[in-house]
């Protein structure tokens, strides 16, 4: 009886109203808390996965700008920096099947899905939620480029300093990872855009024409990695042209060493020169010639046994009037020194009336350029660990129609979607 007057109290009182009430909705209140707290924790799930697509995608991207398979790229990554569990194998495609890339075999598209339990969502729903994130980075051209160094220490790998002057059709990369990668001091300039590099630009009232400088970006690759190891091969004699003399090679042939004094003449019909072992030493003239039909141009190949590939020394004096080949495996090469072979210092000079047209490619090698301001350097790429450029150095580069050599491509990775 005592229960049923203080019941009846209760309801007749506005206080007792509003702790009936309050019972009433308390379950509401409680569920809805709860249903807040796994909404929260879901979000946080999907951002995490997010987050974890868009690091994957990057990953499969930079894979693939280093002409490597993304797949195991995203992989790593995911096994690196993501948190939630995933349901079923990551989608990874490296040409997207669909969507606005559909098709570009410059991006990879990475898809993850996670259906993870929640206790109060379970309750209401009668299943876990499921959540599926998608990512897609790609390789995003950003120029052509004549120059680039290789190098990935602390200090400048493009120098340019004296009276030097860069004034190139085309970019410049450096894969320096220092504060200043790219300098140019004294009465030097750069005329090049876009500057590119994997560490900082210091901007330089020697950079002309209002140059795209791009600091901090991503290494560039070789793009003459694909070239293959030079083979050491045997019996190879010294070729030797001195004052006064002419000497003509008919074609592709291999020589202990090369050298040219000055007053002497060596004549290059088109072929592959090899160098095994020995110096080539250009102090005369030196000239390739033309063949029959399509076969022009010459490449020299310098390798050796242990990392024993000798030096490229041209002197001042030098006269040189070489074409890189059209065709064949090393279209456009005009020098590779072996990328096996230890790291030297390479000296280009030469005369007035010298023409170089190719590539310059000294992967193992610092390269200093020093030619003289007349030269004619129309159409050069110059691929090497520290470029140099010093003295009256003069090189505008402008490659013909048709011929071998030709610049290459820059590019950066971006997350697009």
């Amino acid at each position: 009886m005592r229960a049923l007057s203080w019941l009846r109290q209760i309801l007749r009182s506005e206080r007792g109203n509003v702790i009936v009430i309050g019972a009433a909705v308390m379950p509401l209140m409680i569920g809805a808390g709860a249903v807040a707290l796994d909404t929260i924790q879901l979000s946080l799930w999907k951002r995490q996965l997010q987050r974890a697509a868009d690091s994957s995608a990057l990953a499969g991207a930079h894979s693939l700008a280093q002409q490597k398979p993304p797949a195991a790229a995203v992989g790593r990554d995911l096994q690196l920096n993501n948190q939630v569990p995933l349901t079923g194998a990551p989608t990874v495609q490296s040409a997207p099947a669909s969507g606005l890339y559909a098709g570009d075999t410059k991006a990879v598209f990475v898809s993850l899905s996670s259906q993870q339990s929640l206790p109060f969502w379970s309750f209401f729903t009668g299943s876990p939620p499921s959540i599926t994130v998608e990512a897609t980075a790609k390789v995003v051209a950003l120029g052509q480029f004549c120059m680039l160094s290789l190098y990935e220490g602390p200090l400048a790998g493009i120098d340019v300093a004296g009276n030097a002057a860069v004034n190139l059709g085309c970019g410049i990369a450096s894969n320096s990872q220092g504060t200043n990668t790219i300098t140019a001091v004294g009465n030097s300039s750069i005329t090049a855009t876009p500057i590119i590099s994997v560490g900082g630009i210091n901007g330089s009232n020697n950079f002309s024409g209002n140059p795209q400088l791009l600091p901090y970006s991503d290494k560039q690759k070789d793009p003459l990695a694909y070239l293959p190891d030079p083979p050491f091969p045997s019996n190879c004699t010294n070729l030797s042209v001195n004052n006064g003399e002419t000497v003509t090679v008919e074609g592709t042939a291999c020589f202990s060493s090369i050298d040219v004094m000055p007053g002497g003449t060596l004549l290059l019909k088109p072929g592959i020169y090899t160098v095994n072992g020995g110096d080539i030493s250009l102090k005369g003239s030196i000239q390739s010639i033309a063949g029959t039909g399509t076969n022009t141009g010459v490449s020299f190949i310098m390798t050796g046994p242990g990392g024993a590939a000798g030096d490229l020394r041209i002197n001042s004096q030098a006269e040189l009037k070489l074409q890189a080949p059209t065709s064949g495996e090393y279209s456009g090469i005009l020098f590779y020194r072996d990328r096996r072979a230890s790291n030297i210092e390479i000296s280009i000079n030469g005369g007035a009336s010298s023409t170089l047209e190719g590539a310059l490619y000294f992967p193992a090698s610092d390269i200093k350029f020093a030619g003289h301001s007349s030269m004619n350097v129309r159409c050069v790429q110059l691929i090497g660990q520290k470029l140099k450029f010093r003295g009256g150095a003069n090189i505008s580069n402008q490659c013909p129609p048709g011929s071998g050599s030709r610049p290459f491509e820059g590019a950066v990775v971006r997350l697009v979607g």
